[in-house]
């Protein structure tokens, strides 16, 4: 931190937390350009009043994200694990990996964004049935994308699989709980390549083991820094941090389960998208010392 106390830019990924307590040791701190579409590991309000001005890279993974969503589907819905492993231990069984066609099937997309929108596309090419939720509608959008907009009740009771593309917001938080769960078919699968903080992970592990639902992919989860070993050993080292220790188990226990791919927030990693991070990210910070900022948290257009 030391190094950084007399930044006035600085760049920042996912996980750098940027609270009111490192903001203070910045005192000439005039920018944080983010090298990612969300911006909620910023306290953002911190930085408003503050004069700090935060720049985000809007859409560098539609096409990266939305790929991932699919790749994530086919390997549950096709038992992709379970059948390299059952070649490899040389016990192949095709009774115990019968797999789930996509072609007639129903997509339920919450957050019909950038990248929901090419999920959509991608979904059409499968012959999928397509659902969406999102809190502003696009009745054009839907003509063109063949999608129905539905309540995320109406999306979840309908769907074979749910794939979650919506903002970390305080709203947001636990969007998909015990209860949403639970209204689910037993048959279906949930993909979240969005953000952790969407689902409550100790009630998706329950539902898994209750089998309320077919399977999930996860490319994030709540505490996703335990899935490194040093969190892991720190949490040995703290007291009265009974949250943490939750979802810590519960992401141990998910990345075991069989119906269940855990990945460690890899969506946006491919070499085309970390170009386009680059080179917005390089564009934002020069926007910035010209004084015409570009790609603004929060901005409303």
């Amino acid at each position: 931190m030391h190094a950084a106390s007399e930044a006035e830019i600085i760049s920042v990924h996912v996980a750098s937390h940027i609270d009111g307590t490192v903001l203070a040791a910045m005192p000439r701190l005039r920018h944080i350009a983010c090298r990612s579409t969300g911006y909620d590991n910023v306290d953002l309000r911190a930085c408003i009043a503050r004069g700090i001005t935060v720049s985000t890279v809007p859409a560098y993974g539609v096409a990266t994200v939305a790929e991932y969503t699919f790749m994530l589907t086919l390997a549950l819905t096709r038992k992709l694990l379970p059948t390299i492993q059952a070649v490899s231990t040389g016990m192949v069984n095709p009774d115990a990996v019968v797999g789930m066609d996509l072609s007639g099937k129903t997509m339920g997309i919450a957050g019909l964004g950038r990248i929901g929108q090419h999920v959509a596309q991608i979904a059409n090419g499968f012959g999928m049935t397509i659902l969406a939720y999102d809190v502003h509608h696009d009745l054009d959008l839907a003509a063109t994308l063949g999608v129905e907009y539905t309540t995320l009740l109406d999306l979840l009771k309908r769907s074979d699989v749910v794939s979650l593309h919506m903002p970390a917001t305080l709203e947001n938080k636990h969007i998909i709980n015990a209860e949403k769960l639970a209204l689910m078919k037993p048959t279906a699968y949930l993909i979240n390549t969005a953000r952790g903080m969407l689902v409550d992970t100790q009630a998706l592990t329950l539902a898994l083991q209750a089998k309320q639902l077919a399977g999930a992919g996860l490319d994030v989860v709540e505490g996703e820094r335990f899935l490194h070993g040093d969190d892991e050993r720190f949490l040995l080292t703290k007291q009265s941090l009974k949250e943490d220790v939750v979802r810590a188990l519960a992401i141990s226990m998910l990345a075991r389960m069989p119906n269940a791919i855990v990945t460690s927030h890899n969506a946006y990693n491919s070499r085309e998208a970390l170009d386009r991070i680059q080179q917005t990210t390089l564009a934002n910070i020069l926007a910035f010392q010209a004084g015409s900022p570009t790609n603004l948290a929060g901005a409303t257009s």
